[in-house]
């Protein structure tokens, strides 16, 4: 369940979330004033509490859990991932171009653009937000690739030069948001400041208006180059899935990316005129992301992990089928290749060896050979044991987040059942739970995927390039799994001259993941999202697929851009 996109978050404290101010604008509630001064509540992530951080590349601060950084702060480009063959929207930057083997990006910035201290963006602040990357890796939450060089010949040109091609990670590259050097160079430690309002300045459209525990409004920002229709933006905060949902359902909330249960009864049958999903029949919602159980290749309390026979057995021993029918309510499909990709959207690209190769359902037969050839018996109790030890791991998913909380405790059961020792842990809040999967501190645990192409999709799970050492925050690669094979495959595909040398190496990556399973393709995630146009019209939908609206800051950003107050 990717509740919130590039990072979601949720919470325990349900009586917190159903006793706070449901919705807040400027005014302390809900606007039904008619016309464009009407408040747009947005619910990204249930939180029963905000503590004041707007730091965009701390992925804990109330600004990132929120998916609201791309009010504040822009990227270079905008990417529709709905559809695979529009290009990049131009945002802060207006135009690209690879030169030197696609080992050389020059951008050619937007000009006149402000701002909000009305202090003008120019090449200088993007050569400094890379430079930052560099020098501080923990503010490359997105794993941007990092430039060797970086020249800026006029106010309104970049030039990145790489070390090796990059043009395969030009998502990363224009996602980057982009922070003004002359607040940000007086800032130690960027990756885990604490920022605060008077510095929360950037290109965006808004401004951060008031903060209470509670919610959070931003404002219009007046040095935006052209003003936004939506003069207002609450984000409440709300403990839990169920307490966002109520205020959804009782018309509290605009714009959202909630796994409701029985969606169509329990919140479009409330109001059909007003709410709405992304598209009229099921499965409502886009396939976004591969949903899989992430499991620590290089966990010290859970050695067996290591084994690759043993997560290939895992792969085995789980019933796909259930948990995308009972606990996502039949709003993801089953995965169906052991190589990783999104379908139906890769359909193109996967390995014709692994196509349909998952099994929808539990192969007990199939487990007992894997284990069996490893070496690997059941002791009396029925467990499977090698050196006296059995396959002995915990999966760790808030128990708030309740569709993922579902599926870890389904697979423990099913898995247990085949000679497995497997537990469960629901006592995280989103920051805990984040904070330990980005720093290698967890075992195994259901996590949605990323990426806006098939070789980001398999990079992100498997390129050790993007992970870090124990203790250190990762932006991917979260299974620890470090393989020659990858890094040689990965550098096929970033130096692959045509069409046909990028298939070779994505198909080389497919039967990798495979073959060693570093994490096990589960089902594929739907991009949550529901809106309620009572007061606001211009929403993306199967119409109108404009930006892919599953909660992400960049498309929230795109999407407040796109409405109007009705009348």
């Amino acid at each position: 369940m990717r509740r919130s996109t590039l990072l979601r978050a949720l919470a325990l404290v349900a009586a917190v979330g159903l006793g706070a101010t449901a919705c807040t604008d400027a005014g302390g509630s809900k606007s039904t004033d008619a016309g464009a001064d009407r408040t747009l509540v947005v619910e990204s992530t249930p939180m029963p509490s905000f503590t004041e951080n707007y730091n965009p590349f701390d992925g804990n601060s109330f600004i990132s859990a929120q998916n609201a950084r791309s009010l504040v702060f822009e990227p270079l480009f905008q990417f529709n991932t709905l559809k695979a063959d529009q290009p990049p929207i131009p945002w802060l930057a207006k135009s690209f171009a690879w030169s030197d083997g696609n080992r050389t990006l020059t951008l050619a910035l937007q000009s006149g653009i402000n701002f909000s201290d009305g202090k003008p963006f120019t090449s200088e602040d993007v050569k400094f937000t890379f430079e930052m990357l560099k020098a501080d890796p923990a503010t490359n939450t997105g794993g941007a690739p990092l430039p060797s060089s970086i020249a800026t010949p006029d106010a309104t040109t970049v030039v990145l030069t790489f070390d090796s091609p990059q043009k395969a990670n030009f998502i990363g590259i224009g996602n980057q948001l982009i922070v003004p050097e002359h607040i940000w160079s007086t800032i130690s430690s960027p990756g885990n400041a604490v920022i605060k309002a008077d510095q929360a300045i950037g290109t965006g459209p808004y401004l951060v208006d008031k903060f209470t525990a509670q919610n959070v409004t931003f404002k219009v920002n007046p040095a935006f180059r052209e003003k936004p229709k939506v003069q207002h933006v609450s984000f409440p905060a709300y403990a839990t899935n169920d307490a966002a949902t109520l205020a959804l359902n009782n018309g509290e909330i605009d714009l959202t990316g909630n796994n409701i249960t029985n969606v169509q009864n329990t919140f479009v049958g409330k109001d059909p005129e007003h709410h709405h999903l992304f598209q009229a029949t099921a499965p409502y919602f886009p396939a976004s992301n591969t949903v899989s159980l992430m499991l620590n290749n290089k966990s010290t309390t859970s050695p067996a992990l290591a084994d690759p026979a043993v997560r290939r057995a895992i792969s085995a021993g789980l019933n796909r089928r259930a948990y995308a029918s009972q606990c996502e309510t039949d709003y993801a499909r089953p995965a169906t290749s052991s190589g990783g990709l999104l379908l139906p959207a890769d359909q193109a690209m996967v390995n014709p060896a692994l196509a349909n190769d998952l099994k929808p359902d539990a192969d007990a037969a199939q487990v007992d050979a894997l284990l069996g050839a490893a070496g690997w018996t059941k002791d009396g109790g029925g467990k499977w044991t090698r050196d006296g030890k059995t396959i002995k791991f915990t999966v760790i998913d808030p128990n708030s987040f309740s569709d993922y909380w579902c599926t870890a405790q389904a697979m423990a059961k099913d898995l247990n059942a085949l000679g497995f020792d497997v537990s469960t842990n629901g006592a995280f809040d989103f920051n805990s739970w984040n904070t330990a999967i980005t720093t290698g501190n967890y075992e195994a645990a259901v996590h949605w995927g990323q990426g806006g192409t098939p070789f980001q999709r398999l990079q992100y799970v498997l390129d050790p390039g993007m992970g870090a050492e124990a203790g250190q925050v990762a932006a991917g690669d979260f299974s620890k799994y470090d393989s020659p094979k990858v890094r040689d495959a990965v550098k096929a595909f970033q130096n692959a001259g045509d069409a046909d040398a990028e298939k070779t190496a994505l198909n080389t990556l497919q039967q990798i993941m495979s073959d060693d399973v570093p994490a096990v393709p589960v089902f594929y995630g739907a991009a949550w999202y529901e809106y309620n146009d009572t007061d606001f019209t211009g929403w993306p939908n199967e119409n109108d697929p404009y930006i892919n609206p599953s909660p992400n800051s960049q498309a929230y950003e795109y999407i407040i851009l796109h409405l109007s107050p009705r009348d």
